[in-house]
């Protein structure tokens, strides 16, 4: 079938489907979905699959992975969902992947609650662009493709629980069900004007524990020894590795220590955030904040940092500017003009490209901006507008792109 008959069927086919798209947008929005809330997280992954298993696709909750032994805080992450058009045996063909966490604490839904004023051309509410709006994209496009049968081959659908925290649980995943993928369609929000990303920066996230000494802050200062000093230490030391003018950062944002203001703090604890342009810049990044903890600043301290480099770089290889090329050409069919916008922002789209080899566009989902604050929004009128264009591009794409090689993780 010609590429301009495909659009003519999903024209029709989405002709009505905005406010079925809508309502799903506020239902899922209106959940919360922090994080670190695992249950709250697996709440919104079975709303979506429940869904895509009435509309016939194979859906999942996929056994978490046993997390390393310094780091079990892993295991009170939610779980990854996934929805098949197929078998695991046909392999994942063309993915669609998003993740269903938010950075906001449970309550913000009830309080700041999904509002729509078509007046300014906005929808509100918590992680209503990044990314619920996207994992609605995703499910009305696998949907159309699959009942109007315009693709050629398999479609894997990922929802996944923890990208805000680099995605540590879920990158595994990932590997064994998108490894040998055709092409890859992120929907983390678009960029207001039509921009999609080709390039994105890597991540890493890392967590620091410090055991100190506790003493009677007044009484008995001299046989404590503080955590949080040597904390404050290794801040300090972590802060100098700071390079704006080569993309690099090194925040530390969110710490913990100490029993109470009366008493030397006996432990104390940070995670920290890193990003990157390369994936070897990422690496010695985070040896050189292995080698910056190993130094101790305030006797009878202890230090262990774990995590490292969690979410590659996207970088534009040549199969991720092929797609970006059939992505340019839906754009033209549907009258909607895309152009590339680097993000400094990360993405699982990056360990599909980096690792697994596979092609893949980041950045197509609605359009939003103010990500992660109390103004975030997404553009409804970009809602209809962005499934044509992923639901095109991944038509071409399955007949562009054969299977990419598989890879040994």
């Amino acid at each position: 079938m010609e590429l301009s008959q495909c659009k003519e069927r999903l024209d029709a086919w989405f002709s009505d489907k905005e406010p079925e798209m809508l309502s799903m947008l506020e239902r899922i929005v209106n959940m919360d979905s922090f994080t670190n809330d695992a249950a709250d997280v697996n709440k919104v992954g079975e709303v979506v699959t429940g869904w895509l298993a009435e509309a016939g696709f194979h859906t999942a909750k996929l056994p978490k992975k046993p997390a390393p032994a310094d780091e079990q805080w892993m295991n009170g992450l939610g779980n990854v969902f996934s929805g098949r058009t197929h078998s695991v045996e046909c392999g994942p063909g063309v993915a669609f992947i998003g993740h269903m966490d938010t950075v906001f604490p449970a309550g913000t839904a009830g309080v700041r609650h999904f509002r729509l004023d078509r007046a300014t051309d906005r929808a509100t509410g918590p992680g209503v662009t990044d990314m619920k709006a996207g994992i609605v994209q995703n499910m009305f496009v696998a949907r159309a493709l699959k009942e109007l049968g315009l693709m050629d081959v398999p479609m894997t659908l990922t929802f996944s629980p923890d990208e805000e925290l680099g995605s540590p649980s879920t990158t595994p995943i990932l590997g064994e069900q998108l490894n040998g993928a055709q092409a890859v369609i992120c929907t983390e929000p678009g960029y207001p004007g039509g921009g999609v990303t080709l390039e994105r920066k890597g991540s890493g996230h890392m967590f620091l524990e410090i055991m100190g000494i506790s003493a009677h802050a007044g009484r008995c200062y001299q046989d404590g020894a503080s955590a949080i000093l040597e904390l404050a230490h290794k801040i300090l030391s972590f802060d100098a590795y700071v390079d704006l003018d080569h993309d690099t950062t090194v925040n530390t944002g969110l710490v913990n220590g100490g029993t109470s203001a009366t008493s030397v703090a006996p432990n104390a604890s940070a995670r920290i955030h890193i990003t990157f342009k390369t994936l070897e810049a990422g690496r010695r990044l985070a040896e050189a904040l292995r080698a910056e903890t190993a130094k101790n600043h305030i006797p009878g301290t202890s230090s262990h940092i774990s995590g490292g480099v969690r979410l590659p770089p996207l970088v534009p290889t040549p199969g991720v500017m092929k797609l970006f090329s059939l992505a340019e050409q839906a754009g033209e069919l549907i009258g909607y003009s895309v152009h590339s916008a680097p993000s400094k922002g990360t993405a699982e789209s990056g360990y599909c490209s980096s690792v697994l080899g596979v092609p893949a566009i980041c950045s197509m989902g609605p359009e939003g901006s103010n990500l992660h604050s109390a103004d975030e929004y997404m553009i409804p009128s970009t809602f209809v507008p962005r499934c044509k264009l992923a639901a095109l591009t991944a038509i071409q794409a399955a007949r562009a792109f054969a299977p990419a090689a598989k890879v040994s993780l």
